[in-house]
């Protein structure tokens, strides 16, 4: 049995205004997910120099007989080399958020009418 047809405008009325709502959400999940996409490029930034930075200490410890001498070196050359990324990756964060700090105030201040010359 087919509802009437004001129901079924209703219905159609409610699930137009749910999946409008989820449309305005969608800036929200986008810069969670632009969070956790830094979050995690940061975190591969530290585990890849400590991995590889070991490893190439183990190598070389097995080829010139010298464990675990060159291992530790390597391992801490590898952290810090890591630490040294994570933290260059993080000033850029910060330039280009606040690079578009000032580029939205200065559409803000264009937008409000005033002079730019601030006459």
């Amino acid at each position: 049995m087919v509802p009437p047809r004001k129901d079924r405008f209703g219905d159609f009325t409610e699930r137009l205004d749910r999946a409008r709502g989820r449309r305005d959400d969608a800036p929200d999940a986008q810069a969670r997910g632009s969070a956790m996409g830094s979050a995690f490029r940061i975190t591969s930034e530290l585990v890849v120099g400590l991995f590889f930075g070991g490893l190439l200490g183990w190598q070389l410890d097995k080829w010139l007989d010298t464990s675990p001498v060159l291992l530790i070196v390597f391992f801490l050359l590898g952290a810090a080399a890591g630490i040294w990324n994570v933290i260059r990756v993080a000033l850029q964060m910060q330039s280009s958020a606040m690079d578009a700090q000032s580029a939205q105030e200065t559409a803000q201040k264009d937008n409000s009418g005033s002079d730019p010359d601030g006459k």
